[in-house]
This record gives structure tokens, sequence and C-alpha cells, in this order.
């Protein structure tokens, strides 16, 4: 299956704005993760402090995606 996956803050820097990937049928977030760092291993220090969130919600690693999702990565960040 297709997903859409958007990047902030530093994974922008290793992934860019976005990218389609495609996954297996019972994906989760955890094998997302696992997909994204064979991509790039350099955002794996990144990848590891960082949270998935969909339709305005976050999700835990076991989550199950479905085919079309749009799923946000975002890393911890700090301001004021």
């Amino acid at each position: 299956m297709k997903i859409e996956v958007h990047f902030y803050a530093q994974l922008r820097d290793f992934f860019g704005d976005s990218l389609s990937l495609e996954l297996s049928e019972a994906a989760t977030v955890a094998t997302l993760f696992t997909a994204l760092t064979e991509k790039n291993a350099l955002a794996a220090d990144w990848l590891k402090v960082s949270r998935a969130a969909s339709d305005e919600a976050f999700l835990t690693p076991d989550t199950l995606l479905t085919a079309g999702a749009r799923c946000y990565i975002l890393p911890p960040s700090s301001g004021g």
C-alpha cells in the first residue's frame, strides 16, 4: 500500500518536505519508522525521538496504517 509522509524541522534535511512510500498491507507506525531509517540511516537518531501523527492525533508504534494514509513525522521541538 502507498502512504504519504510529511516531515517537519530537522527531518526535512533528511527527507525533504514529503515523500510517498510503499509499505506492506499490515504496516504499522513502527514499520514506517523502520522503512524511513532504511531509506536514510543518518536520520535514525532523530526518528528514535520523533512522533507520528495522522488526522490530528498522535499515533502509537503499533497503530496500523491504511492505504492512502497521510502521516506527519514530528521531531521534538522547543521554543518560547
